[in-house]
């Protein structure tokens, strides 16, 4: 029978994770506090070698970069052109009545009351 047919039970995978999980963490702290080593001992080396970039080259990276400055608008050259006159229009009132009017006898159309269903519109 294969593996496939017949699974390990859970118990035994879990418990198997858990093992495996404790004896990589014991492993890593023993490695951690190992003597000999000193944690405490600060490197003497400038940060821009540690990184792998030359001193000369290390700078810091601006955090903004501005935007390039705006090129000066060219301005628009002005033409002068010699103004012609135009004649001056005139404007004439009309001539004032010499009479006032007489009121008016007829009387204003009388208005139509509004429609009051479509079929009236047509």
């Amino acid at each position: 029978m294969t593996s496939l047919e017949r699974p390990l039970p859970l118990s035994i995978v879990v418990s198997a994770l858990i093992l495996i999980s404790g004896l990589g963490f014991a492993m890593g702290l023993t490695n951690a506090l190992k003597a000999g080593k000193s944690n405490t001992a600060a490197s003497t080396a400038p940060l821009a070698e540690v990184s792998g970039v030359p001193v000369k080259d290390a700078a810091p990276a601006p955090l903004y970069e501005p935007p390039p400055p705006e090129k000066p608008k060219v301005k628009a050259v002005e033409v002068k052109t010699a103004e012609i006159e135009a004649p001056v229009a005139v404007i004439e009132a009309p001539p004032a009545p010499s009479e006032a009017a007489p009121p008016s006898t007829t009387a204003p159309p009388a208005q139509q009351p509004p429609p009051r269903s479509i079929e009236d519109l047509y």
